[in-house]
């Protein structure tokens, strides 16, 4: 998973956790983060920089678009996996002329400015800091 596509997920994912949030499905970011098993650290941060302002909503008069709002939500929450299988491939080509079939690695909460998910295993440098470097053609 490249760095863009690694934010642009990140990216939905607290849209989808702050709108849950604002519309006091969840009460405190704590309960969000372990209903769907993100980093405590991440969704309070993300809480934290919004303007925390709440829409307090009977649950019997919800709108159809409110409803909308909130199954769309939990949908892209409930994409987010820790499992494994669920991660896209490493893919860094292997001696043998294949490519790595093992699950990208989840970044710590600090590096989630970046995205949450790493381009690459951990055997392939998935946290390493350092600047890949694309070979040329006069090398």
């Amino acid at each position: 998973m490249r760095l863009e596509e690694s934010r642009e997920f990140t990216a939905r994912l607290e849209k989808a956790a702050l709108k849950l949030l604002k519309l006091e499905v969840f009460r405190k970011p704590d309960d969000l983060a372990r209903r769907f098993g993100l980093p405590l650290p991440v969704v309070r941060f993300w809480w934290r920089n919004s303007d925390q302002k709440t829409e307090p909503l009977g649950h019997r008069e919800l709108t159809l678009k409110q409803s909308k709002i909130i199954r769309r939500a939990n949908q892209v929450l409930e994409g987010w996996e820790k499992i494994k299988r669920y991660r896209p491939a490493c893919g860094a080509p292997l001696s043998n002329g294949r490519k790595c079939k093992l699950s990208v690695v989840i970044r710590p909460p600090e590096g989630w400015d970046r995205g949450c998910l790493a381009d690459r295993c951990r055997m392939h440098g998935g946290l390493s800091r350092r600047v890949r470097k694309k070979k040329t053609e006069d090398e």
